[in-house]
């Protein structure tokens, strides 16, 4: 089992935070460019929605991600497809901070893949959570916010 976890404190109260976790058009603005949610079933992290999550760079890798759990303070999404295990987002008040977790537990059943995200495939998915993170942070502190935003 291959476990990558990343947390984030975001200045900023858990409503606005789980306002940017789940609304499609705010995630655009820190998801990373090189992963694709395309919509199977549902509203982008509602409770039972599916998606088929694709890496731009591997335009044939992939996984349906379902979201089996979803209240205010984290979702959890089952991962079935080149790697299946779960992937959960948690938010919690830490003060006048949110604190923000990602964790993804996950295996890869075919040996000539798994070599790969051993490899290096693993370093870049730890390195782009925490990009994720941090862009999460900055839009929602203002200090990264998209140049429409900043004109308005």
């Amino acid at each position: 089992m291959i476990v990558q976890e990343q947390f984030v404190s975001i200045k900023a109260p858990p409503a606005t935070v789980e306002r940017y976790l789940t609304d499609p058009e705010l995630m655009a603005q820190w998801r990373s460019p090189l992963v694709v949610l395309d919509p199977i079933e549902g509203d982008l992290m509602a409770l039972g929605s599916k998606h088929k999550l694709r890496l731009k760079s591997l335009a044939l890798a992939g996984a349906t991600y379902t979201v089996t759990e979803r209240d205010s303070g984290h979702i959890l999404l089952t991962i079935d497809g080149l790697w299946c295990g779960k992937e959960l987002w948690r938010w919690f008040a830490d003060g006048d901070r949110t604190v923000v977790q990602n964790r993804v537990e996950y295996e890869v059943p075919d040996p000539s893949l798994r070599v790969f995200v051993v490899g290096i495939g693993q370093i870049f998915a730890s390195l782009d959570m925490r990009i994720q993170l941090d862009r999460l942070r900055m839009i929602i502190e203002g200090s990264g916010k998209p140049a429409a935003a900043q004109s308005r």
